[in-house]
């Protein structure tokens, strides 16, 4: 796991005190190990000039052989993420005749595009974000992993190519001020979402990204990008066999793989399914031995006490990580903006799972399993998928099952509402507000972002599209390596492996039963150890204490807020602080808290007016 920057340019030598300057910005991502190389070629007329710079997180492979960047016959890789089945790849191609020399899977990354093999990047298992030079044909070939867990920006005029694993080293050379895009900044202070986009475009204006699930090919003699997707992942493709043997297999075989490093490794127990399944394959085929397990107290869930109740139960030993809502917590809260650059919605997976990775790093240990994408492929969220599905149903004609969901969920609203996934709010009440200065034709063109939205859509859709780029799945895996990466920690998903994809599809009577959701998931259990949390009804996610964060921090987050001059353009500014000085209440409002994301990330990322 790492971080690497890029610089191609036309007619001018690379400035190099610039460049090692934001690749140090990005030390956070890989601070075991500094590499970079200047060359340069010819393009007719032109002379190119191209610098790479890779900071690396030494997972497999701790040699410096295996720094980067890499190079294969006087071709370049630089390379961010894990391919979890690369011993396999490397087989293979051992039978073919080809050596190598290290044991990383860097290297069997580079061999694979070195030998013209760039469509073998759909058997890649594992997290990527890569960029390869090919020195004869003067082409960069650009790739992501399906889910976008590993970031690539660039930026590209009509003399320099610049590609990043962060936006600030982007910045950095070029010397650039950052701009938000006007559709996504209006639609996070309306509905409180900025999903990552699911287009080239971000929510900078001139950062561009390359998507998840597409490569790329930057090809010199043309000067331009040009993206295909390799992974769409159509129903009529996919495993159809989606027997409790075949979940077993799957995650078996994922959290296996997500088990090779030559360094220790973690896992978060939340107290929640995801997790705590992980937990229970781990016990069963007896890895737990190699995983040091870490649970979090919030104090203000049971999902501690279900986490404790997991552990006692299996004998195993755990450290607890307990949260600190008042020592450092705005600094806190601006490293999060630091490392984010993007506004997020203020809960406990973008803000309180920061200092649960920083603790664990603490501990020396760089890598951590999790459970991100357990929700998205498996139903996790009633309010958020039970619309689809009941729709399906009353077309289907599927009373039986209809009458037995709602007559063991009397309490559950969304069940009782089966219209289209509603809007949170309207965009004429969010007019009204009183520190809002939007115009007419500002509001008319605000369109909420969120794929599931006022949309006519199948369950399996509503599921495909939250995991597709756009969807919300990224935002949340946004956060997660972020969130890592700040403390120099690797975050391994098991439920993200692509072989669990088809499972989108297993439909909505395996995603819900009675009052369980992630139905399928639950019934496992008892196929390796199992546990409390196995048919646990509610869970709430991991916990922030908002409250306590505004009150204490009144003072600052106003200074913050009155000197954004982004919000200055879009809202009273200064009457909001005003008000906000003397009724601190008024920072529970969900504007508030949005006002202060947009500010944060602006001072973070030392944006300018244009």
């Amino acid at each position: 796991m790492c971080g690497f920057f890029q610089v191609i340019q036309k007619n001018r030598p690379i400035h190099k005190e610039r460049f090692l300057k934001s690749l140090e910005s990005m030390k956070h991502r890989g601070p075991d190990a500094k590499g970079y190389n200047f060359i340069e070629t010819k393009n007719g007329k032109d002379s190119i000039h191209m610098g790479f710079g890779h900071q690396r997180l030494s997972i497999l492979d701790l040699d410096k052989r295996s720094n980067q960047p890499f190079f294969d016959n006087d071709n370049i890789l630089v390379f961010n993420g894990e391919i979890y089945n690369f011993d396999e790849l490397k087989s293979k191609y051992k039978r073919e005749g080809i050596e190598f020399q290290t044991s990383s899977d860097t290297e069997v990354v580079a061999k694979t595009f070195s030998l013209k093999k760039f469509d073998k990047i759909s058997r890649f298992n594992g997290m990527w974000a890569l960029s390869f030079y090919d020195k004869k044909d003067k082409k960069l070939f650009l790739s992501r992993d399906r889910y976008g867990k590993k970031p690539l920006f660039y930026y590209l005029d009509k003399d320099i190519l610049c590609i990043s694993s962060t936006i600030k080293a982007i910045k950095e050379y070029l010397n650039i001020n950052l701009v938000f895009r006007e559709k996504y900044l209006l639609n996070y202070l309306i509905y409180g979402d900025m999903f990552p986009t699911d287009e080239e475009l971000t929510h900078f204006e001139n950062i561009k990204q390359i998507l998840p699930a597409h490569n790329g090919v930057f090809d010199i003699k043309k000067w331009k990008i040009e993206q295909n997707r390799y992974f769409i992942s159509p129903k009529s493709d996919l495993d159809k066999d989606f027997s409790e043997n075949n979940l077993i297999k799957k995650l078996k075989n994922s959290v296996e793989l997500r088990l090779n490093s030559d360094r220790p490794i973690a896992l978060l127990l939340s107290g929640g399914i995801d997790s705590s399944l992980i937990l229970s394959i781990l016990h069963h085929y007896g890895y737990d031995k190699r995983v040091h397990v870490f649970m979090g107290d919030t104090g203000r869930s049971d999902d501690y006490k279900y986490a404790k109740a997991c552990v006692k139960q299996l004998n195993i030993k755990a450290d607890t990580i307990t949260s600190d809502y008042d020592t450092d917590a705005f600094d806190r809260f601006l490293r999060i903006c630091k490392h984010h650059e993007k506004a997020f919605p203020f809960n406990g997976n973008a803000i309180a799972m920061s200092e649960m990775y920083e603790k664990v790093s603490d501990f020396g240990i760089p890598v951590v399993l999790d459970g991100s994408g357990g929700d998205e492929l498996f139903g996790g969220y009633w309010e958020r998928y039970i619309h689809f599905a009941i729709k399906e149903v009353i077309s289907n004609g599927d009373v039986e099952w209809l009458e037995t969901i709602r007559k063991s969920n009397p309490n559950k609203k969304e069940i009782l509402n089966h219209q289209t996934y509603p809007h949170k709010e309207f965009v004429l009440k969010k007019a009204l507000n009183p520190f809002l200065k939007l115009s007419i034709k500002q509001l008319a063109n605000i369109k909420t972002l969120d794929p599931l939205r006022n949309k006519i859509l199948g369950f399996d859709e509503a599921l495909y599209l939250d995991t597709a780029p756009g969807g919300r799945l990224g935002e949340w895996i946004w956060h997660n390596d972020r969130n890592s990466m700040a403390s120099s920690v690797e975050s391994r998903s098991p439920f993200l492996d692509f072989e669990l994809h088809s499972f989108i599809y297993s439909g909505y009577k395996n995603k819900f039963s009675k009052n369980w959701n992630k139905y399928e998931l639950r019934k496992i259990f008892d196929k390796f150890s199992p546990i409390p949390t196995q048919w646990r009804a509610e869970k709430q996610g991991f916990r922030w204490d908002g409250k306590h964060f505004f009150y204490n921090n009144k003072e600052q987050i106003i200074e913050v807020i009155r000197k954004s001059e982004v919000l200055k353009e879009y809202m009273n500014r200064d009457l909001f602080c005003n008000f906000a000085d003397y009724f601190p209440k008024l920072f529970k409002s969900s504007f508030a808290k949005r006002a202060l994301g947009i500010a944060g990330i602006e001072h973070m990322m030392e944006m300018k007016t244009k």
